[in-house]
């Protein structure tokens, strides 16, 4: 049978897939199995692992569910019409597929494809982002013999290897709180639901939780230093060629983690907090120097055409056509002046919204309630935990300040460059893992009643 799409044609599903799916979630779960055990006595959060695999798999197959039967239709629909061409050129002329994997970006590359085999959606294929994650999705649709779900399913289990290396970087880091930890990291709705399946962003957020982790790795000398820079690398490659701009706005929380974890060495805490400000500062403007240094060949992601299409986009998203689905923080000039004021709205939105009254669907509406949780729980810390002490435990752990400073510079950028709810929601998982995590640590803390000192709280 065949379930119809809006522009994408026919999403072929073959009674076959069914039980084929069922086998591979039980080869899963017998293999998932097998590793819990043994690991779990020396590596407690090992308890966690199952439930948020499983979460993973689930979210990767609702989403399709979602696009197909709800949305019916959607990038994750092209991607996979996509490589389904691929896959049909590799079984009907294996050369002409490894010309059209590897070779250049052509029309005359594009025409080894015929009317037996398709081929890929134009607007996709000359696209670099929406290529390469063509390109990767091919290999996972070869093994599920072209099967939408069982390709997203195996998508989702290999892309879980990154949200997890993210959590034990945590746990590491902060032992004891495995449990909240694991809301923070695993159990997120809108991590789990946009961050599975066939899409773009489950390679992102994957790789961006690889940085992350491979980061704390190399820090603090955690394993083979040779396996963990080239974990880097390639996970940078990822991010970079399919959204670079994560990378960007990683890039100045990584200048303070490296920074801090050799001030963190310096013995007296006055000292410690007195530099942190001046530190933010010289990250800060280093980054904007490295940025404008760069220019042209950042392209697009420049700062300069940066500031101009958020200009744009923000106007852009506000017309009629988008009626019901966006949201206003105000014009703005594309400069770093009229961005400056909008930084509250713009970041207030990338955390917080969509609220409650702004949903219009089931999706808008799961998605607006979780954002209540996290603005219950940030005001939850805000209350139950001293200022002071806020600050001086988030400086005293270098990865709490990259993270922090990531979710605060993530959610203004898609604050500022994004009206519209849909791709809200989609656009600002990254931050969530890292903010919700910084928030678990902040309420770990004993409440300012019990403390009548002002001393930093130490942090094992």
């Amino acid at each position: 049978m065949s379930i119809p799409t809006y522009y994408y044609g026919n999403i072929p599903i073959d009674i076959w897939e069914f039980p084929a799916l069922i086998l591979l979630l039980i080869s899963v779960w017998l293999i998932s199995v097998s590793m819990q055990r043994t690991h779990i006595r020396s590596q407690p959060e090992y308890r966690y692992f199952l439930y948020g695999l499983w979460a993973k798999v689930i979210g990767g197959i609702a989403f399709g569910l979602i696009y197909i039967f709800y949305y019916q239709g959607g990038d994750t629909i092209g991607y996979f019409a996509s490589a389904y061409a691929y896959c049909e050129l590799f079984w009907y002329n294996t050369a002409d597929f490894f010309t059209a994997y590897f070779g250049p970006v052509s029309q005359e590359t594009l025409s080894v494809f015929s009317h037996k085999t398709g081929e890929p959606l134009g607007y996709m294929y000359f696209n670099d982002q929406t290529r390469l994650v063509i390109k990767l999705l091919v290999p996972f649709m070869l093994l599920a013999n072209k099967s939408y779900f069982i390709a997203g399913a195996l998508i989702s289990v290999l892309t879980y290897a990154g949200i997890w290396r993210l959590y034990q970087a945590f746990v590491l880091h902060f032992p004891g709180r495995e449990k909240a930890l694991a809301v923070a990291i695993l159990f997120m709705p809108s991590v789990v639901f946009w961050g599975s399946g066939i899409s773009k962003d489950s390679f992102t957020l994957s790789g961006t939780c690889f940085v992350l982790s491979s980061m704390s790795r190399i820090i603090r000398g955690q394993g083979r230093m040779t396996w963990n820079i080239l974990t880097l690398l390639l996970s940078i490659w990822v991010v970079v060629l399919i959204k670079p701009y994560i990378l960007l706005i990683l890039l100045p929380g990584i200048l303070v983690w490296l920074l801090y974890s050799r001030i963190q060495k310096i013995r007296n805490a006055l000292i410690r907090y007195s530099v942190a400000p001046l530190t933010y500062m010289i990250v800060i403007g280093g980054s904007y120097a490295i940025l404008t240094f760069l220019g042209d060949s950042l392209g697009k992601f420049s700062l300069e055409k940066a500031l101009q299409t958020a200009s744009i986009t923000q106007r852009d998203l506000k017309q009629d056509y988008y009626a019901g689905n966006s949201f206003d923080i105000g014009d703005f000039n594309p400069t770093l002046v009229g961005i400056a004021g909008k930084f509250v709205p713009a970041t207030i939105a990338g955390l917080y919204r969509p609220y409650l009254w702004e949903s219009r669907n089931a999706v808008m509406l799961l998605s607006a309630l979780e954002n209540l949780f996290i603005l219950g729980l940030t005001i939850y810390a805000l209350f139950r935990v001293s200022w002071f002490r806020i600050y001086t435990t988030i400086a005293d752990q270098p990865i709490l300040m990259c993270s922090i400073l990531f979710s605060i510079l993530f959610a203004f950028l898609v604050g500022l460059t994004t009206s519209n709810f849909g791709a809200l929601v989609r656009f600002k998982i990254p931050l969530v893992p890292l903010y919700m995590s910084t928030l678990m640590v902040v309420i770990s803390l004993p409440p300012r009643t019990r403390r009548r000192s002002n001393q930093p709280f130490p942090i094992p």
